[in-house]
């Protein structure tokens, strides 16, 4: 037996509704294999399958096509045998904010059971026959209901065979290329590229029309809109892929023929701004896209604060599963915060408010550190905040803004990061230039000189508070007083931008940058003038102005930004992605850019999508980095010891790669794989480093073991340098095998670092030694030189006491002298004796000095001997 509330069971449950639409329900069960023309036949007429299971299922007209499609399936039964219970009933149809699907029926229809019927029965509740009475060729014949079905009034229906009961269903298409259509390259893309579109209308067999560049089709039945809609798809993506020559960007709306004549005011009369179309993806109500069934997917527009009802307009796109699927980026920016009747205010790029409104003009310094912040988030964060925002914007838009700024939280952090995607426009930039003493960016701007006494500044705080007329009879006094002063044309071109003449603004901007002395304020004003031409869509021209500033400030990527922001404006999103990709390689930071920014919501879909691709890439290079962080940190230990300071310090830089590691965000994401690319180029670089550091250190270790061994190789006592030799070999086979090896291999390096200090350390030992050494070696050759030179003194002066004394009495006796005779008698030995041992005393003196002095160039001239003759 078929239980319908098993079936209601099935469906998404959820708590609020986003989008309600009121229909009827259709309850169907049987038995066996059902005929798949039974389902194909409520598909066409506009059938919405919600859920089925073996035996029964359950579908959601919008219209009264349920009863067309009853008729034919009753006329068809009438051929042919089919056992098939079918019941109708008054039914809503639910939609939540992530666009799933759910019906709400009276409680007692809910509960229902039926049993199958040998024929087809088509059961229908009263409400639903009073919508169906007046349709032609109904019968409604009321029937009492059988145990299960609810006790309500039912009526069996009843179709008659000779009409055909044809489905209402049917849509006009408008095809519009974008770009201008007096360019050489429009006309030769959109040309090649209409021939694709017209063998697709010729195979499908549709009529279609071209006037002014817009191509006009008809699409006679959901059969066909599915076709056109998979096979237009499917065009696109091949010809990006394939063939990008013969591919050209275009919008494309889908509506409903109700109402509406197929010629050639058709464009005219579809209440569409075009210029806000996301090329490539068809756009048609939800009503349109729910019915277009599997294969496909349903994404929102932000041409409204909210969709609130199913005839509001969305797009879709080819759904992919398994290998091909390319995925989008879940973020969710809050519809309130970017939707509005405005064009995009000159300050901040949204739509809820006019220039002389926007929230920016009341912030006074620029928040250097906002994207580190935003780094910090991941996708949920986002989503979060921007839940916030949304619900923070419920009632007035401008008063909800000012409530976020004026507390703490994360959709205050989030509305900042938003408005500084364009603080370059903003007056708190202004400030800054009028500071700024460099004549580049970015360090120009971070140079600020104190503010000086020029009234412009009493001027700028009467623009704030509104007063547009003072404030111009005020720069005219300022004007006249510093006359080629450039501020003063500047700030006029802000208050005739927000007066809303543009023109003049341009011609302000203009003044002003030839008035300015250096590139730094030239591309500011440049990029104002840039700015104003990008707000009243000459996007073309903007995009050159920005390439101006490109030539100005090479370094100010923001203009390259902007290029690509001008390219998602005119429709070209794919065009674009080449500028935002390599924007993202420069700076990260660029990525959260592109998902906050208000103004990219044209190319939202290929965006999210395009950029799907490096956040993967980005994502598994990081898993794979996080996965090494520790084998990174077990590879610096087999290097360096612990307390060595690249070790702590790489280290450290470690331990913040892991908290960076578990935010899941793109700037995290490169982050981390630049951090540790950073960490092993700096590891190799230190090891090479060091690497050298230690074969010089070994080569001088080993000229100072070759100075020990040269000085003690005169030690006159070898086997007293048992000891010394022993340390000394050691030493010396040390610092072979080091001077022999290459370093890079972590454990051949970590030994030769243990070892530089071990033999740093018996080097001081070896040399202490060797000191001793040194001064017992000096001192015996000391004494040698002096026993030399006292021994041939002493013999000097022995020869002359033996000879000398002698004579001394010998010619004092010839001379008569008594003394010589009494001497020679009486103190002969005395004399002698005390005479040596004076001589012996001078002589050692003597020997002494002469040693003392030439002691040195002795010893030097001896060694220089000994080596020469070694």
């Amino acid at each position: 037996m078929a239980r319908l509330s098993t079936l209601l069971s099935k469906l998404p449950q959820f708590k609020e509704a986003r989008m309600v639409a009121a229909g009827y329900g259709l309850w169907t069960s049987w038995e066996g294999d059902l005929n798949l023309s039974i389902t194909q036949t409520l598909q066409d007429y506009g059938g919405l399958l919600l859920t089925s299971e073996r035996g029964q299922a359950v579908w959601f007209f919008f219209s009264t096509d349920v009863f067309l499609a009853l008729a034919r399936l009753e006329i068809w039964g009438k051929f042919n045998k089919l056992p098939v219970f079918a019941q109708v009933f008054p039914a809503k149809l639910l939609f939540s904010s992530k666009r799933e699907i759910n019906l709400s029926v009276d409680t007692v229809i809910a509960a229902q059971s039926s049993i199958v019927p040998e024929d087809l029965e088509i059961w229908v509740h009263a409400r639903a026959r009073e919508d169906g009475k007046g349709l032609p060729g109904f019968s409604f014949d009321e029937t009492k209901p059988y145990t299960g079905l609810a006790s309500v009034p039912w009526f069996m229906f009843h179709a008659d065979p000779r009409l055909p009961y044809q489905s209402q269903l049917g849509w006009y298409g408008v095809l519009k290329p974008l770009g201008n259509p007096l360019e050489k390259g429009f006309q030769a893309g959109w040309r090649e590229f209409f021939k694709e579109i017209e063998q697709v209308f010729q195979r499908l067999k549709m009529k279609f029309m071209l006037f002014e560049n817009y191509v006009f089709f008809q699409l006679e039945n959901l059969r066909t809109l599915r076709l056109w809609c998979k096979d237009y798809l499917s065009l696109i993506a091949t010809l990006k892929e394939d063939t990008p020559e013969r591919y050209w960007p275009c919008v494309q709306a889908l509506v409903d023929k109700k109402g509406l004549n197929f010629n050639n005011e058709l464009h005219k009369k579809v209440r569409l701004d075009w210029d806000q179309l996301v090329p490539d993806f068809p756009h048609m109500s939800y009503r349109n896209a729910y019915l277009m069934g599997e294969g496909f997917e349903v994404h929102d527009t932000r041409f409204n604060v909210e969709s609130s009802s199913v005839d509001d307009w969305c797009n879709i796109n080819l759904s992919t599963v398994g290998d091909d699927a390319v995925g989008m980026l879940p973020v969710a920016i809050s519809n309130r915060l970017v939707a509005g009747v405005n064009n995009h205010c000159f300050y901040c790029g949204m739509r809820t408010h006019e220039p002389a409104a926007c929230p920016t003009r009341h912030m006074e310094e620029l928040d250097a550190g906002i994207w580190k912040k935003v780094a910090a988030m991941d996708f949920d964060t986002f989503n979060a905040g921007f839940k916030r925002i949304e619900d923070t914007l419920q009632g007035d838009v401008q008063e909800g803004i000012t409530a976020i700024l004026g507390r703490e939280g994360l959709e205050h952090l989030i509305l900042k990061a938003v408005f500084a995607v364009t603080d370059t426009f903003q007056l708190r930039m202004m400030r800054r230039m009028w500071l700024a003493r460099g004549k580049d960016y970015p360090a120009g701007v971070e140079d600020l000189a104190p503010r000086d006494e020029n009234p412009v500044w009493n001027t700028l705080s009467t623009m704030l508070a509104g007063e547009h007329i003072h404030a111009e009879k005020d720069l005219q006094q300022v004007q006249i007083r510093y006359p080629r002063d450039f501020r003063s044309r500047t700030i006029n071109g802000f208050i005739a931008m927000e007066r809303g003449d543009l023109i003049r603004a341009q011609q302000l901007w203009k003044e002003a940058e030839s008035f300015c002395t250096s590139p730094l304020l030239q591309g500011y004003h440049v990029f104002l003038q840039a700015r104003n031409l990008e707000i009243q869509g000459r996007f073309q021209q903007a995009s050159n102005m920005y390439k101006q500033v490109m030539r100005l400030c090479p370094l100010w990527l923001e203009a390259l930004y902007r290029q690509a922001v001008c390219q998602v404006k005119m429709g070209f999103a794919d065009q674009a992605m080449g500028f935002l990709l390599n924007l993202i390689e420069k700076d990260p930071n660029m990525f959260n850019r592109v998902l906050l920014d208000p103004e990219m919501e044209r190319g939202h879909i290929q965006i999210l999508s395009a950029l799907n691709v490096p956040w993967t890439e980005a994502e598994a290079k990081a898993s794979q980095m996080r996965e090494g962080l520790e084998k990174l940190r077990l590879d610096i230990s087999l290097w360096f010891p612990e307390e060595h300071p690249f070790a702590e310090q790489a280290s450290a830089r470690i331990s913040r790669l892991m908290q960076l590691a578990e935010v899941k965000n793109f700037v995290s994401f490169m982050g981390l794989v630049q951090g540790r690319e950073r960490i092993d180029r700096d590891l190799q670089i230190r090891v090479n480093h060091e690497a050298r550091d230690l074969k010089q250190k070994f080569k001088y270790f080993m000229d100072r073991l070759t100075y020990i061994r040269d000085e003690a190789a005169w030690f006159p006592f070898p086997k007293v340098l048992v000891e010394f030799n022993k340390q000394y070999n050691l030493c010396a086979a040390n610092l072979n095998w080091a001077l022999k090896t290459h370093f890079q291999v972590a454990e051949t390096f970590k030994r030769a670092q243990k070892m530089a200090e071990q033999e740093e350390e018996r080097l001081i030992l070896l040399e202490g030694r060797l000191r001793f050494l040194r001064v017992v070696r000096d001192a015996t050759l000391f004494m040698l030189i002096l026993g030399k030179t006292f021994f041939w003194m002493e013999l000097i002066f022995l020869v002359l006491t033996l000879i000398g004394l002698p004579l001394t009495i010998y010619y004092g006796q010839t001379s008569g002298a008594g003394w010589a005779t009494g001497l020679l008698v009486k103190q002969k030995w005395q004399i002698q004796k005390g005479l040596i041992i004076i001589l012996s005393v001078f002589a050692l003196g003597l020997a002494a000095l002469r040693t003392a002095v030439i002691f040195e160039s002795a010893r030097e001239k001896l060694f220089k001997k000994a080596r020469g003759q070694g």
